[in-house]
């Protein structure tokens, strides 16, 4: 039984690395915070940032090494602004920790959609600046509602407390 769950798990990971364009079939998964393989937190202690992709990838021929984020359920055409921050902080963390090996881009895939992210200037800068922004908001004493989207709030983990609440 446990082997017929790894099998199925290793198809999955084979499928999800050669759906879309850029992923080669034969990459090779070096931790994975969804699979089988040892989950690796990475950190960079000076910009106090830490997490762990979904997958971190090595492309066999170069050896560069890549995260990969899965949104299975994410139906979207476009990059939602929120996942190219959480990836970006992945590749930041990548390039820390695997420095010349790290390929300097990183994939998001959604249910019907996959985008290969570099990391450019720009997006370091949003996502450092997304960073700050969030560890001032931890230190307020309150913080307002940012948006008017009922399905936010949903979901939100504060959503009990909070008296902004759309539902």
């Amino acid at each position: 039984m446990i082997l017929v769950a790894m099998g199925m798990v290793a198809l999955g990971v084979a499928w999800l690395l050669s759906r879309g364009t850029g992923v080669r079939v034969d990459a090779v998964v070096v931790a994975s915070d969804v699979g089988r393989e040892k989950s690796e937190m990475l950190r960079d202690p000076a910009r106090r940032i830490r997490g762990r992709p979904d997958y971190l990838v090595r492309e066999p021929v170069s050896g560069q090494l890549y995260p990969i984020e899965v949104k299975p359920t994410r139906e979207s055409s476009t990059l939602y602004e929120s996942d190219a921050l959480q990836l970006a902080a992945y590749m930041m963390l990548a390039e820390v920790r695997y420095g010349r090996t790290f390929a300097g881009y990183g994939v998001v895939r959604y249910q019907s959609a996959e985008f290969r992210v570099p990391l450019t200037p720009e997006l370091r800068r949003r996502c450092i600046a997304a960073a700050e922004a969030i560890r001032t908001a931890r230190r307020a004493a309150s913080v307002h509602r940012s948006h008017e989207l009922r399905g936010k709030c949903w979901g939100c983990g504060v959503r009990v407390a909070c008296d902004e609440s759309l539902i």
